[in-house]
């Protein structure tokens, strides 16, 4: 089978296009997905490694360099006993030629953390990530990015927490099982 590369699709853009354009978008939703893992797992340096050195992150308590957020990052991530950053809907618009790309993302964010009174709570996060990306040398990184909250709620854990021994818990740190389920046993 051959495929004419210059044939025009539906879009009235060529195949090339197309391909250049699904693919942008994959390296957009790789970097977004990257970000989330790395909260989550306490891997400040791939959060870093989301944002070109000179990006800009605002998070309502912080606005800032991207220096600035990863220690923003760390201190209040260390009161939490765990989060999971779940995103969903995701739109992204890419200027291929200019190099850039604004992304809006839904994502809902839980944190466990450990009242004062020792008991478990949940924080729960409505929000939308707002970013401006920019290609350089053929990689997308985040240059600019607002964090819209939509909602939120702070709700007591009530019940029984705990796992049972047979399950595989998440680790906040390069010890989780994502970084070794490649590894030959």
């Amino acid at each position: 089978m051959t495929v004419d590369a210059e044939r025009t699709s539906d879009t009235g853009r060529s195949l090339i296009a197309d391909v250049e354009l699904l693919m942008a978008e994959r390296a957009i939703r790789r970097v977004l997905h990257a970000y989330s893992r790395g909260v989550d797992r306490l891997d400040l340096e791939a959060v870093r490694a989301c944002y070109w050195p000179e990006g800009t992150d605002d998070h309502g308590d912080y606005r800032g360099g991207v220096d600035g957020f990863i220690d923003f990052l760390r201190d209040v991530l260390a009161r939490h006993d765990a989060t999971n950053h779940f995103l969903g809907n995701t739109l992204i618009d890419v200027d291929i030629d200019a190099g850039v790309a604004r992304s809006e993302t839904y994502a809902i964010a839980h944190h466990r953390h450990t009242r004062r009174d020792g008991q478990p709570a949940d924080m729960v996060a409505g929000l939308r990530y707002v970013d401006r990306f920019e290609r350089r040398a053929d990689e997308w990184r985040i240059a600019a990015r607002v964090c819209a909250f939509d909602w939120w709620r702070n709700d007591p854990v009530r019940g029984d927490v705990s796992w049972g021994p047979g399950f595989v818990l998440g680790v906040r740190s390069s010890d989780d099982i994502v970084y070794h389920i490649l590894e030959t046993s």
